[in-house]
């Protein structure tokens, strides 16, 4: 019974689910000597030991650097998989190794541990296995924080960047404003209302950066904590199975003690602590190796949906001729386009500002933006483009312009009721975007032109 008890405290230990019960061997180990199993011991751990704490580190600045591929960041994703597993082999080898010798040690004898000592111990370890559970499910969450606010922080970067050279294009054009015999004052003070809003823009963003630095600032600080509090509790955990061996002492005669000598007593608990630290290293790893590979595949998403909206969705988009031919296949949908001028208009939120709204999307996927000050202008440019193609003569009712497919540009031309004309990206669900989400125009009054992304 004693084997039996120790053995069901190993499972614990060492977390496993299996109900088999570890049996002494078939042969007659009760005859060996004391120094037939300790050398056995030795042996074993000289053949044996391995080192279990050890897992590679990654620069997750360099996981999301220009530089690093989705390809790059799978290749880490499995190495991390693999070393997982790497490292569950090597453990069950070392922990089957240490149980040999321990049942080895035990085949010796058997004694009895009075039932309440068992289920004093019982409790106690279920506590302690239970607090150390709890405060490694809030460090992956705390990891997750940080890897999500780095990332915001990244992209918030980013967009101070972009902002920071349209406040620096449009102070140029001020300052060539400025040099003509007769400086158009309303132009200027519209650009110096454009740089404001985009300072005002970039303030708010930097606010977003300092909240995410406080974020990952307080996650690691509850990390830190937490960490320490699982090591005092490990320590609790080795402390039991001491008090356990030392009741376990007190509580046999003389004739019944088949452990007085202090060798092998010590060979016993130095197997138990063994034991616990070669899971608890693996329980450690395995939980930095998968949150590692959680944080991981979050960076992939975002490398993927980065490459995705510096390149068209289609992969074999057909070539479609101009000057008013009549297009007669089903136009192409560029999703990616509609779902950035979506993300965009939701984001801007305002009205007056169309070209801003499109230009902005335009940039983001595309690197251009179509430089006028109004909205019919763009139509000269996006005729003259070798990338877009105009397909008007495919919508020869405007009402028909509800069925655009996604990512189609449509442009209108100026009146004398709309001076700058309007611009818009379609959805391809009936709706439009720019500086703000609305129904897709068809009643403006005035000519209109339709382009798609065909390069």
């Amino acid at each position: 019974m004693t084997y039996d008890y120790i053995s069901s405290i190993l499972r614990k230990l060492t977390a496993t689910s299996s109900e088999e019960e570890l049996t002494p061997k078939a042969t007659s180990v009760g005859s060996l000597s004391s120094e037939t199993v300790k050398s056995i011991y030795f042996q074993t751990l000289e053949d044996e030991l391995v080192e279990l704490n050890e897992t590679s580190e990654t620069d997750y600045k360099e996981m999301l650097s220009d530089s690093t591929t989705v390809e790059d960041i799978e290749k880490e994703i499995e190495a991390k998989q693999q070393e997982i597993i790497d490292k569950q082999a090597e453990t069950e080898a070392y922990i089957e190794t240490c149980q040999n010798a321990i049942q080895t040690i035990f085949a010796n004898g058997t004694d009895i541990i009075p039932k309440e000592v068992q289920e004093k111990y019982d409790d106690e370890l279920a506590k302690i296995i239970s607090n150390i559970t709890t405060n490694t499910g809030v460090i992956q969450e705390n990891l997750s924080v940080v890897t999500e606010n780095t990332i915001t922080m990244k992209l918030a970067e980013a967009e101070i960047e972009t902002k920071e050279k349209e406040i620096e294009q449009k102070e140029k054009e001020i300052e060539s404003l400025r040099k003509e015999e007769n400086p158009d004052e309303n132009e200027i003070q519209k650009l110096q209302n454009e740089i404001n809003g985009l300072n005002l823009e970039i303030a708010n963003l930097q606010r977003v950066i300092s909240n995410a630095t406080k974020n990952i600032q307080q996650a690691e600080s509850e990390n830190n904590s937490l960490q320490t509090e699982n090591s005092n509790l490990s320590e609790s955990q080795k402390g039991l199975m001491n008090s356990l061996m030392d009741e376990y002492y007190e509580t046999h005669t003389e004739e019944d003690r088949v452990y007085e000598d202090s060798v092998l007593k010590s060979q016993i608990e130095n197997l138990e602590s063994n034991i616990q630290d070669a899971q608890n290293n693996l329980t450690i790893n395995t939980i930095k190796l998968s949150s590692d590979i959680e944080l991981l595949a979050q960076i992939k998403g975002l490398k993927e949906q980065m490459s995705a909206a510096s390149s068209t969705t289609g992969t074999t988009t057909p070539k479609y001729s101009t000057g008013g031919t009549t297009y007669t296949g089903n136009l192409p949908t560029n999703q990616t386009l509609a779902s950035a001028a979506e993300s965009m208009a939701s984001s801007m939120g305002t009205t007056g500002w169309c070209l801003k709204g499109v230009n902005n999307t335009l940039e983001q996927v595309y690197g251009f933006r179509l430089s006028y000050n109004s909205a019919y202008q763009a139509i000269p440019d996006l005729q003259s483009r070798s990338d877009f193609t105009e397909v008007t003569d495919q919508y020869a009712s405007a009402s028909d312009l509800v069925n655009l497919p996604a990512g189609a540009i449509v442009v209108w031309e100026n009146s004398s009721n709309h001076p700058h004309g309007h611009i818009s990206i379609a959805l391809g669900d009936g709706r439009e975007a720019s500086d703000h989400i609305q129904n897709q125009t068809t009643n403006y009054g005035t000519q209109y032109h339709v382009f798609i992304k065909t390069g």
